[in-house]
Parts: C-alpha cells; sequence; structure tokens
C-alpha cells in the first residue's frame, strides 16, 4: 500500500468482539473503494486482536495499531495522527455503515469545499440490529451550531462524521478532559474553523446496547456537557440558555434499556421490536412502577403512531457475510486459525512499531497547543 487513499476509516477497539466483523465488513463493502481503515486496538484483552488480524490479512487496506489502553479520547488521537488520507471518517467499532456511505459524503465535499465535517442521518438499532427509531440532525452550518451550543442532540452524530484530517489537527485534536462529550467538544471547535453539514440521510446503523458508552457514562457525559457548554458560551461572549443554569429539582429516574428501546420502538413505528422488548421488561421485573409505566408510556406512543401511520424507513443492508472473515466464506480464516496468539501479537507490535515513530513525531509537533494529546505507550 503505497499510494495515500482519498478517506481514513479511524476506528478504536476496546474489547468490541461481539459486533466487531458486522462493522468491519460494512467498512469493506463500501462502493467507494479508495479507503484505509485505521483500527486502534486500546488495549482489548478479548478476541479482537485476532479478529483485526484476520481482516487485515484478506484485506491490506485494513491497519492495526496497537497500544496500552488510554480510553477513547487517546485511541482517536492515535488513529487521526496516524491516519494517510485528508480526510477521516468515523466509526465505532458496534455500529454499520451503509453501503454508500463513504460515496454519498465523498460526492458532498467535492460539492461542497468550505465543508470541514458532514455528518448523516442515522438508524438506532438494538443490541440485535432491530430498528429503534431514526435520527434525524441538522442541515445548514448555523442550525448545527445552535444545535450544538444547546446542547442539544440533533447537532452530529459521531460515528457518521467525515471529517477534514488537518482541520481536526488545527482544532487541537480530542480533548481528554471532555472524554466521552469529546465529539461535541472537537465540534464546537470545528465550527469555528469552517463549514458543518449533515446529509439527511441513513447512511450509518448506529447500534445501543448496555456495554456501550452512552448507556454506562450517562451521569458523566451531562456533568463534562455542562461544563463544556459553559466554556463554549465564555469563549463567544454569549450568556448560558437558562435551561442550562436550572439545577434538577431531583435526580433524573433511570429507565432499563429494555423499557427505554420499547418505548422509542413504539414511538417509531417499530412495534415488532417495541413488543420484543416490552416482554423483556415484564419477565424481568414484572410487578414494578417502571414496568407499569412502559407499559403505559408504550401503549400510548404506540396508538399515536398508528392513528399517525408512522412508520420507520429505512434502507436495508446486505447480508454482511460475504464481506466478512469467517470460516464459511474465506480460506484466510482457516489459515488464521492455527496461528498461535503470540504470533498474531508479534505481526500486531511491527505495525504499531512502524507507525509509532509517525505518530509521536505529529504529537510532538502539536504539544505545545495541544498539551491533551495523549502519547502512544
Amino acid at each position: 500500500m503505497t499510494a495515500k487513499p482519498a478517506i481514513s476509516f479511524v476506528m478504536p477497539v476496546y474489547n468490541g468482539q461481539r459486533y466487531l466483523r458486522q462493522t468491519l465488513a460494512s467498512i469493506r463493502w463500501q462502493t467507494f473503494s479508495d479507503w484505509e481503515a485505521v483500527c486502534v486496538d486500546d488495549g482489548s484483552t478479548d478476541e479482537s486482536p485476532e479478529i483485526l488480524r484476520e481482516f487485515s490479512h484478506i484485506d491490506s487496506r485494513i491497519r492495526i495499531i496497537r497500544q496500552e489502553n488510554q480510553g477513547i479520547v487517546g485511541a482517536l488521537n492515535t488513529g487521526v495522527l496516524a491516519a494517510r488520507a485528508p480526510w477521516i471518517a468515523r466509526i465505532d467499532s458496534d455500529d454499520i455503515a451503509v453501503p454508500e456511505r463513504l460515496a454519498q459524503q465523498f460526492a458532498f465535499i467535492q460539492d461542497h469545499p468550505d465543508v470541514v465535517a458532514v455528518g448523516s442521518d442515522m438508524l438506532f438499532i438494538d443490541p440485535d440490529g432491530d430498528a429503534l427509531r431514526v435520527g434525524s440532525y441538522a442541515t445548514k452550518h448555523d442550525d448545527i451550531g445552535l444545535a450544538l451550543l444547546a446542547g442539544r442532540a440533533e447537532s452530529m452524530a459521531h460515528p457518521s462524521v467525515l471529517m477534514r484530517r488537518d482541520a481536526v489537527i488545527e482544532a487541537g485534536l480530542y480533548r481528554k478532559q471532555y472524554e466521552w462529550v469529546e465529539d461535541t467538544d472537537l465540534w464546537l471547535r470545528l465550527h469555528r474553523l469552517g463549514r458543518l453539514a449533515n446529509i439527511p440521510q441513513i447512511l450509518m446503523h448506529y447500534r445501543l446496547h448496555e456495554q456501550s458508552v452512552c448507556w454506562n457514562q450517562r451521569a458523566l457525559q451531562r456533568q463534562r456537557l455542562q461544563k463544556l457548554l459553559h466554556e463554549a458560551h465564555a469563549g463567544r461572549s454569549l450568556p448560558l440558555p437558562e435551561s442550562r443554569t436550572k439545577k434538577r429539582s431531583r435526580p433524573r429516574q433511570q429507565s432499563s434499556a429494555a423499557g427505554k428501546w420499547a418505548r422509542q420502538a413504539a414511538r417509531a413505528g417499530n412495534f415488532q421490536t417495541a413488543r420484543k422488548h416490552w416482554k423483556s421488561q415484564v419477565g424481568s421485573d414484572p410487578w414494578s412502577f417502571l414496568t407499569f409505566r412502559v407499559t403505559v408510556e408504550m401503549v400510548l406512543r404506540g396508538a399515536v403512531a398508528y392513528a399517525k401511520r408512522r412508520k420507520c424507513e429505512f434502507p436495508k443492508l446486505p447480508d454482511w457475510h460475504p464481506w466478512g472473515c469467517t470460516q464459511q466464506n474465506s480460506t484466510s480464516y482457516c489459515f488464521l486459525a492455527q496461528v498461535k496468539r503470540s504470533e498474531l501479537d508479534t505481526g500486531v507490535q511491527e505495525i504499531n512499531s512502524n507507525t509509532d515513530t509517525a505518530v509521536h513525531a505529529a504529537i510532538s509537533s502539536r504539544q505545545a497547543n495541544s498539551p491533551d494529546v495523549l502519547k502512544v505507550q
């Protein structure tokens, strides 16, 4: 691999074996083929390293960097700095890119040279891949800016974004102090360097599950978002919105995953998915007030969706297995299954050592302006 690709996927991986094969397959099935995938294994202890190596053996566009665990911000900065393309496509190890994602976004940036980052709508899916709801996002630069400053979710979806690498570096990369809201922090800084946009089409399937950051770090996310918004408004000499200055009279009650997904799916008209998660909620806690509330809300939201003929429409995905690396469809897998774990680790470390020099040099050149960039260990 000598010529620089047009786009570099950057994917941090930490113990992502459950969904990693399907995510990598969705990278490989892109109709736009001039890409590389920089997969940063952030100290995984499961089978993720082996899966990455299997895919890199059958597709040389997939590159692996392995490092000691540094968290999502450290992994993202390593990936951005190691990327060889002028554009970075974000993806997480549990999400799915539709086949036309890169083609649509690359065509968009060709027509809009002032854009430094472009995202898209997303389909939210449950752990089984069943549809929950569609996430729609503001399409215009000014509207995205207003959503960001208000702390609203409809600004930009991190795993859907294609962004200009030099702009990300100029903005100071991802910042450690805003880990778990590192995407909103970066968009606020990029918003002042160029135009932001979203394509009003579903180009990503975003998976919700109980092991995800969004589920496990909700309280910390809210705290850091509040701090970030204070900083952003102060830096623009703007008053903080009243909604952000009021303290909650009581802590927010946390719903169960099944209950939350049942309500979301019912509101979107995905009744089969709603019923599945309602049954899970009833089965785990049949007589609780929470189950009663979930049942009532699901019925009411479902009735409204049915009355309005609301239907969640989204692109159907092809079978991912032909693009995967499995025993059924890849002779490489049979060979790799016989490779010892130590041999796989050696290969990864060689790739890592070849990349480290460039990464360290890039980080060192940014240290004065970006003190929060973490070094690869």
